[in-house]
């Protein structure tokens, strides 16, 4: 079932929402910087509590790719094998198998944090993102079509290569590392095919371009506001510990300074790590940038080459905007 805490939901929501946003677990995490994440403790003295920490990559990506969040029940995800060495000895070795060889797999089983297609999707995005096998998404670089560019002779990819003053280039080094270079491959400079595939960018976005942007401005103010409520939600917490401590120190009879003393440090504890969230909540509305309004914004919008070319504009997003 869905975790009875509102601020552990929040926090698992906004795992899926920034993966919508961002496209990646390594973007999720970032999402999460200065913030904390649940875990629920499972067997021994910890059994059942609740406890907080760092959003790891690791974690963020057991939480997207668990069918559990998808409403789903599932048996028999791993198989496990066991080896005998040479010398004797019994190796256990545990496989994550392909989906479609789950054994059991019940849909709509329990309420979810998101439907079973959006789980397929992302799985297919997680995997289009593993690099080691080929895949090629966007990066942070200057270079337009870098890890999409192949050569027109011999097939295979080409490299980006960055040299001084900001210059960028594609080449076929892989297929002449391999012995295996035609007598046309050929190396070019970034920004003579980066232009000519702006040009071609900015023509198809065009027709959309309001439509895209008020969705843009839609989406970051959604993500604020989920950025707010799980500061706000902290502070509740926060506020709750403090006044239970309050509560244990005047329980306590005024003779009993040994016990006084130890509930009121705890106290005076709890009331510092409220003024941390208070203060959090603070830095994190001062630092919210101001969108402009509904007018400004579809100004801005008709002129998507100056957006395109704004120095503001990150690299990674007018890379995204040219994946295939």
């Amino acid at each position: 079932m869905i975790d009875p805490d509102a601020e552990v939901q929040a926090a698992i929501r906004d795992v899926f929402a920034a993966f919508a946003a961002g496209g990646s677990a390594f973007q999720v995490v970032a999402a999460f910087v200065g913030r904390r994440f649940p875990l629920r403790a499972y067997g021994g003295a910890w059994a059942g509590q609740l406890r907080w920490g760092k959003l790891t990559h690791s974690r963020a990506l057991g939480v997207l790719r668990n069918p559990c969040y998808a409403g789903a029940y599932v048996y028999g995800r791993y198989s496990t094998r066991r080896q005998v060495q040479p010398d004797g000895t019994v190796r256990t070795g545990i496989k994550l198998l392909p989906r479609e060889q789950w054994p059991i797999v019940l849909l709509d089983h329990h309420e979810g944090y998101w439907t079973w297609a959006e789980y397929l999707a992302a799985e297919a995005k997680l995997k289009a993102n593993c690099t080691h096998v080929g895949a090629r998404p966007a990066r942070e670089g200057l270079a337009l079509c870098q890890g999409i560019m192949f050569c027109g002779s011999c097939g295979r990819p080409m490299t980006t290569r960055y040299h001084r003053h900001g210059q960028a280039a594609y080449g076929c080094s892989s297929s002449r590392a391999d012995h295996e270079a035609t007598a046309t491959c050929r190396s070019i400079r970034a920004d003579i095919v980066d232009d000519a595939v702006a040009d071609l960018v900015l023509s198809t976005l065009s027709p959309n371009q309001v439509e895209r942007a008020l969705a843009a401005a839609d989406e970051v103010s959604d993500r604020y506001a989920r950025s707010h409520r799980a500061a706000e939600l902290a502070i509740e917490r926060a506020q709750y510990d403090a006044d239970r401590a309050e509560r244990a120190f005047n329980a306590v009879e005024p003779e009993n300074r040994m016990v006084a003393r130890t509930l009121e440090a705890r106290w005076e504890a709890r009331l510092a790590a409220l003024d941390q969230a208070q203060a959090a909540l603070a830095a994190a509305r001062e630092a919210r940038p101001a969108l402009p309004d509904r007018t400004a914004l579809l100004a801005l919008a008709a002129d998507l080459p100056g957006l395109w070319h704004a120095p503001d504009t990150k690299d990674r997003d007018r890379s995204a905007c040219c994946e295939p």
